[in-house]
């Protein structure tokens, strides 16, 4: 006579499935609608506004009507957004340049194809996506979802490994789903993050106090990565290549980035850079994510940062908006949240460390 176990373990997944659902219900994510970053019916504004955002990507869009909106709140290096984007979309994703995104569908579901597997997520599961190779995403029309966006600079920091050299350390594997009873307290942790992005009452939390939040956070999720101990994989860092490179694929390399440093305050575009290393946009992007694990742009962007960074630490009297602007970044906003993403830190904090340290 077949034991009664499997039932029960049957019935156990779908009692903790229901309670996932029911602790997304439970989460209010009111407070991100006073944080619109953009909202559009545009399908070529979505595609060009969520690659600045998140990771560069081509996005095709099926059914339904485009009514795309994005919002956004931050603590200190954590963000948390909420997304919808009304149709039905089909995303073809670059590996994320430093960061991983952890994705709860509010509602509808969406498919992650990685290469090595499909995964599905529906509501009441939290997705923890960092690839190091092209995915695909597929979303239902109609869904929402709550974006949770952590730098991969907090990850090092926990595994002891500080170096920016690292800076595709992430999880384990490119996509994978928290354990169904994890939810709720995962929940838990996305609704304090919301709260605290707003601050608390009327006060003025400290930045070292919002610290410890976001690490524990990054704890929560590494200690619990598909019940295995946490790694950081810094064999697969962009600035180590992946394969030992040969003359032909490094020539032209080296003429694209020589056009880079030529043309530091320069508006340069992937036409540009494709011509200055004598391949095609599609080839030399192909070769970037192969020996740099980014692509031309996102390399171009880092090297500028890594620019501005020796700038910073050599000059104690560098004014930081003189330096942002001479290395092409326009946009100062999106130019701190760069640095901060690259270098774990603030522009200023870099300016204000090599002030200090001159004094002294």
């Amino acid at each position: 006579m077949a034991r009664p176990l499997p039932l029960r373990r049957n019935v156990s997944i779908f009692i903790l499935e229901n309670l996932s659902v029911q602790s997304l219900a439970k989460l209010d994510v009111s407070k991100l609608y006073d944080n619109l970053i953009f909202q559009s019916e545009s399908a070529y504004e979505v595609r060009t506004r969520l690659s600045g955002v998140l990771s560069e990507h081509d996005l095709a869009l099926g059914q339904g009507a485009v009514n795309t909106a994005l919002f956004e709140c931050r603590l200190n290096d954590i963000s948390i957004m909420k997304l919808t984007y009304g149709a039905e979309v089909a995303v073809k994703a670059a590996p994320f340049d430093g960061f991983s995104l952890i994705q709860t569908p509010l509602r509808g579901g969406f498919d992650v194809d990685t290469g090595c597997g499909r995964h599905s997520f529906a509501p009441g599961d939290v997705a923890i996506l960092s690839p190091r190779s092209d995915i695909g995403i597929h979303w239902q029309q109609n869904s929402e979802q709550v974006i949770v966006k952590i730098p991969h600079h907090l990850l090092r920091r926990h595994n002891n490994c500080e170096t920016s050299s690292c800076s595709t350390a992430g999880f384990q594997a490119p996509a994978f789903k928290l354990e169904p009873g994890l939810t709720s307290l995962w929940c838990s942790l996305v609704q304090q993050a919301i709260d605290l992005s707003n601050g608390y009452g009327n006060s003025r939390l400290s930045r070292e106090w919002l610290d410890h939040f976001e690490r524990s956070l990054v704890l929560f999720l590494l200690t619990h990565q598909d019940g295995q101990e946490p790694v950081i994989d810094c064999d697969a860092c962009p600035a180590q290549p992946i394969n030992p490179p040969s003359r032909a694929a490094i020539a032209p390399l080296e003429r694209m980035e020589s056009y880079i440093h030529q043309r530091l305050c320069a508006p340069i575009s992937l036409v540009d850079l494709a011509n200055a290393a004598g391949l095609s946009p599609r080839s030399l992007n192909v070769l970037c994510h192969r020996y740099h694990g980014v692509s031309p742009m996102v390399l171009l962007r880092n090297i500028r940062l890594d620019e501005v960074r020796r700038k910073l630490q050599s000059r104690p009297d560098a004014n930081v908006t003189t330096i942002a602007l001479d290395h092409g970044f326009g946009h100062l906003g999106r130019f701190s949240a760069y640095y901060r993403e690259r270098f774990g830190e603030l522009p200023r904090d870099t300016s204000a460390a090599r002030s200090y340290r001159a004094c002294a």
